[in-house]
């Protein structure tokens, strides 16, 4: 049996997250024994009752210099002997591919679901170049801005695997939002769904709700490390009563089938995993022009796109849908995504770079 080791020390829970435990579990289907890497107390009950899945809790994740984690790391690869390692967080790239060389994994996979700077040169050299590991991203224009960084990166060691989603075939339960927060029956349910931080953009959202008429109301899902900052911001605006906090939800389908649209208005992505399971269950979607969403929408063919931090067209956006100015048929979308940016897709590329082999 293969052994595949997931690094996810995070106490955040966001898209990063939840790809992981995506991955972990169609793994584990296709028959790898998987160990998932999280800190000490931090969401192991998710990756709970999964066949195949094991959880190994550590108390610290470590600085770049943290030679104790690097030690406790080396023990664990060793005890596993995995046929391949995935660090899932950027901050552990450094960590995690040190210790896989000293542990004597030949195969390690970093990712990165986002565009980040070049910070330092020695380390990205040691990392890419010395101890080999490869890059994984989610979007052909992510892939594009790393192989600008030819010191470090080539065709050879970037690879391009999107996100992938189920197009659920069954209907699932449709959370009624109008019902919930005793809104009138012509309220526009507008999504959002992420977590907590400046890059999402959600502390634009009383701005974007001031151009629309009072019958627009935005729920957004989610939870994050910048949420009493962001929230005090919004509750300060009189259009706060018409965005309403849902919190962590784990029942997504019922949150995407409850909605009327969707809105991405982040100022950096790879490519979202939200705007992916908008769009899966039908759902026309308003998205910045942040790497992946131009891919995801093929340049508006599937969505409306709008410049970042543009909140006059976001709110120009969702007034088209709601007029009917703009309509995007809810099975072409989801045909999309089950075509591009299915999960079969994702299992068959994913495996292929994990072992280098299709799994099934």
């Amino acid at each position: 049996m293969k052994k595949a080791v997931l690094f996810c020390p995070s106490r955040v829970w966001g898209g990063i997250e939840k790809n992981v435990l995506l991955r972990a579990r169609f793994l584990a289907e296709t028959g790898v024994q998987v160990y998932v890497i999280l800190l000490k107390g931090s969401f192991a009950e998710r990756f709970a009752g999964i066949p195949n899945v094991d959880v190994v809790e550590v108390k610290s994740r470590g600085g770049d210099f943290n030679l104790s984690v690097v030690t406790n790391y080396v023990r664990i690869l060793k005890r596993i002997r995995p046929d391949v390692v995935f660090a899932a967080l950027k901050k552990d790239w450094w960590l995690v591919s040190l210790a896989s060389t000293l542990a004597g994994v030949d195969r390690v996979i970093l990712y990165l679901g986002i565009s980040r700077r070049v910070k330092s040169p020695i380390k990205y050299f040691a990392i890419f170049r010395l101890m080999k590991s490869v890059l994984m991203v989610n979007s052909d224009s992510l892939k594009q801005e790393m192989l600008k960084h030819r010191l470090f990166f080539h065709d050879g060691n970037v690879f391009r695997v999107y996100n992938g989603f189920d197009v659920d075939a069954k209907t699932p339960d449709r959370t009624d939002y109008r019902r919930l927060f005793d809104l009138p029956d012509d309220a526009v349910i507008v999504g959002c769904a992420g977590r907590f931080s400046p890059q999402k953009g959600f502390d634009q959202l009383p701005d974007v709700l001031a151009a629309l008429p009072g019958n627009v109301h935005i729920v957004h899902a989610g939870e994050g490390e910048y949420e009493d900052e962001i929230k005090a911001g919004i509750m300060a605006r009189e259009e706060a009563s018409r965005i309403h906090f849902l919190g962590y939800q784990k029942d997504m389908a019922s949150f995407f089938s409850g909605i009327d649209l969707f809105l991405l208005c982040s100022r950096n992505e790879g490519m979202a995993n939200v705007l992916n399971e908008a769009m899966s269950y039908g759902k026309p979607v308003v998205s910045t022009r942040v790497p992946g969403s131009e891919e995801l929408l093929a340049n508006g063919r599937y969505g409306i796109l709008v410049d970042i931090d543009d909140v006059p067209a976001m709110a120009a956006g969702i007034r088209s849908l709601v007029n009917r100015e703009q309509s995007f048929d809810p099975s072409g979308l989801q045909a999309w995504i089950r075509e591009e940016f299915g999960m079969q897709k994702m299992v068959r590329e994913t495996n292929r770079l994990f072992f280098e082999t299709d799994l099934g």
